[in-house]
């Protein structure tokens, strides 16, 4: 973005340098923006262009306006301590004139800055929208990165992905172990809450753990934690559920017969299919608490 324009220095002030700086890991800039999200109440997006070879990712925040003192003195250290990986600039738009204000780290005889470029060249106090644009090592941690920010609930910092992911979130200490589940999970925090974790599955991924089930009778560990928040009344967006249910059943073609007093499905083939609640698989006793809620 800073090609579009002629900047200006408007001012600058340093910034304290933490102490034997580290080699920040990917955890680290994803703690640094689910701060930033909780900080302004606001869900960023994220871009990438379609060129297999660029290495940088946009991620914004709109509709939100930040002091610009109050940002460097809550995020400042965060962006010392990335820059050692990461070349982070932060646009936005100036409050009063609406021009463009152009953030950025700058060393100068080992001391950093942070500087504020506008084209006027004069300071904007307050900035309306919050552009992050963060260069990568390469194009293929940028593909990496700007899929985990897409796919993170930000509400609790937690990610769902496929397991081509696995490698990358451990080596970058955002895994969180799982056992026979679907989906390989990530975080910023230590401990994994596992009714946000069900909260962090996509719509998609639902159908896909579904369809699992149906078609090949996976017992995923994903509903065995489904099962459990059913039970204690605490699932969240249960209609979802069962939104994705009845897509993979339709998707795999089964038909289901309902009355009073029965209850019939069959499978794409025509083969009828039978449950039950005494079942030792989760993922039955699941796929049923969805079909009759009312019933134990």
């Amino acid at each position: 973005m800073m090609e579009m324009h002629s900047f200006l220095k408007a001012k600058q002030k340093e910034i304290p340098s933490p102490n034997g700086e580290e080699k920040p890991s990917a955890r680290g800039l994803f703690e640094f923006l689910y701060e930033i999200s909780e900080w302004i109440q606001a869900i960023p997006s994220a871009y990438r262009h379609e060129n297999e070879e660029t290495s940088t990712i946009y991620v914004w925040f709109n509709d939100i306006a930040v002091a610009e003192d109050d940002f460097w003195q809550v995020f400042g250290e965060y962006l010392v301590l990335l820059r050692a990986r990461w070349k982070i600039d932060i646009f936005g738009t100036a409050g009063m004139s609406q021009e463009t204000v152009w953030l950025a780290l700058q060393e100068e005889n080992s001391h950093i800055y942070a500087v504020q470029k506008t084209l006027s060249g004069h300071p904007a106090d307050t900035i309306e929208s919050l552009c992050l644009r963060i260069q990568c090592l390469s194009s293929e941690q940028s593909k990496i990165l700007y899929a985990l920010v897409g796919a993170t609930n930000w509400k609790n910092g937690t990610v769902a992905l496929d397991w081509k992911y696995s490698s990358f979130l451990l080596e970058e200490n955002l895994a969180r172990p799982t056992q026979n589940s679907c989906f390989c999970y990530g975080g910023v925090f230590e401990e994994m809450d596992l009714e946000d974790t069900l909260q962090t599955l996509t719509f998609q991924q639902k159908i896909i753990l579904w369809t699992g089930f149906l078609k090949n009778g996976l017992d995923y560990a994903e509903f065995e934690w489904l099962y459990n928040a059913i039970s204690k009344n605490v699932v969240s967006n249960r209609v979802e559920w069962e939104l994705s249910l009845h897509t993979a059943m339709q998707n795999l073609k089964y038909t289901v017969q309902v009355s009073p007093n029965d209850f019939e499905m069959h499978d794409g083939h025509g083969c009828r299919r039978y449950f039950s609640f005494n079942s030792t698989s989760y993922a039955e006793r699941a796929f049923l608490k969805i079909l009759f809620p009312l019933n134990t």
